[in-house]
Protein backbone atom coordinates (compact mmCIF):
# COMPACT_ATOMS: atom_id res chain seq x y z
CA UNK A 1 0.00 0.00 0.00
CA UNK A 2 1.63 3.72 -0.82
CA UNK A 3 0.90 6.28 1.19
CA UNK A 4 -1.97 7.81 -0.84
CA UNK A 5 -3.66 4.36 0.03
CA UNK A 6 -2.45 4.19 3.32
CA UNK A 7 -3.82 7.91 4.14
CA UNK A 8 -7.69 6.41 2.13
CA UNK A 9 -7.31 3.26 4.20
CA UNK A 10 -7.56 5.66 7.68
CA UNK A 11 -9.94 7.80 6.24
CA UNK A 12 -12.64 5.14 5.84
CA UNK A 13 -11.94 3.84 9.06
CA UNK A 14 -12.20 6.62 10.98
CA UNK A 15 -15.51 6.95 9.16
CA UNK A 16 -16.13 3.76 10.56
CA UNK A 17 -16.31 1.80 7.17
CA UNK A 18 -13.67 -1.22 6.16
CA UNK A 19 -11.29 -0.13 3.77
CA UNK A 20 -11.75 -3.16 0.90
CA UNK A 21 -10.56 -3.14 -2.09
CA UNK A 22 -13.12 -2.07 -4.11
CA UNK A 23 -13.72 0.88 -1.53
CA UNK A 24 -10.05 2.04 -1.47
CA UNK A 25 -10.01 1.68 -5.32
CA UNK A 26 -12.81 3.84 -5.53
CA UNK A 27 -12.17 6.46 -3.46
CA UNK A 28 -8.60 6.83 -5.35
CA UNK A 29 -10.35 7.55 -8.27
CA UNK A 30 -12.62 9.67 -6.88
CA UNK A 31 -9.95 11.74 -4.33
CA UNK A 32 -7.11 11.38 -6.43
CA UNK A 33 -7.92 14.14 -9.05
CA UNK A 34 -8.62 16.71 -7.04
CA UNK A 35 -12.42 18.85 -6.34
CA UNK A 36 -15.03 17.65 -8.93
CA UNK A 37 -18.49 16.18 -9.41
CA UNK A 38 -18.85 13.12 -10.96
CA UNK A 39 -21.89 10.80 -11.59
CA UNK A 40 -22.07 7.31 -10.32
CA UNK A 41 -21.84 6.29 -13.63
CA UNK A 42 -18.71 7.98 -14.26
CA UNK A 43 -16.98 6.90 -11.44
CA UNK A 44 -18.25 3.49 -12.64
CA UNK A 45 -16.90 3.97 -16.51
CA UNK A 46 -13.16 5.40 -14.96
CA UNK A 47 -13.54 2.45 -12.75
CA UNK A 48 -13.64 -0.09 -15.63
CA UNK A 49 -11.17 1.82 -18.23
CA UNK A 50 -8.56 1.59 -14.78
CA UNK A 51 -9.43 -2.32 -14.99
CA UNK A 52 -11.30 -2.21 -11.53
CA UNK A 53 -14.23 -5.04 -12.21
CA UNK A 54 -17.09 -3.24 -10.03
CA UNK A 55 -20.68 -3.15 -10.49
CA UNK A 56 -22.59 0.05 -11.01
CA UNK A 57 -24.63 -0.86 -7.94
CA UNK A 58 -21.34 -1.40 -5.70
CA UNK A 59 -20.17 2.07 -7.04
CA UNK A 60 -23.76 3.27 -5.90
CA UNK A 61 -23.45 1.77 -2.26
CA UNK A 62 -20.53 2.78 -1.90
CA UNK A 63 -20.89 6.26 -3.08
CA UNK A 64 -23.97 6.20 -0.25
CA UNK A 65 -21.63 5.17 2.23
CA UNK A 66 -18.92 7.66 1.51
CA UNK A 67 -21.80 10.31 1.60
CA UNK A 68 -22.94 9.31 5.08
Amino acid sequence: MDLQENALAERLRLAGLRPTRQRLSLATILFGAGDRHVSAEKLHQEALAAQINVSLATVYNTLNQFKA
